[in-house]
């Protein structure tokens, strides 16, 4: 049988690791957008990373945003059950 336990503060900080650095994505992702819509580049070059940051990079960025708070949650989640497990 798998043994099931875990350190509660540490679990904690974890948490509050993933959403800090959730918190940074989205920080990331408004200034880049800030900054792309503020800068003026015409041309080939311009048009096809617009389209790359459009159609691949800022999806990504959104997921890694979604994934590292989701992950929070599940983290917090798995922290409750492990402190209701051992009341």
């Amino acid at each position: 049988m798998p043994t099931i336990g875990g350190e509660l503060d540490q679990l904690a900080a974890l948490k509050a690791t993933f959403d800090r650095q959730s918190g940074m994505v989205a920080d990331v992702l408004t200034s880049l957008r800030s900054q792309l819509g503020n800068t003026y580049w015409e041309g080939p070059a311009a048009a096809r990373f617009r389209e790359a940051w459009q159609s691949d990079f800022e999806p990504m960025l959104q997921r890694l945003q979604q994934q590292l708070g989701e992950a929070a949650t599940e983290i917090a989640r798995r922290r409750d059950a492990l402190l209701k497990a051992g009341s």
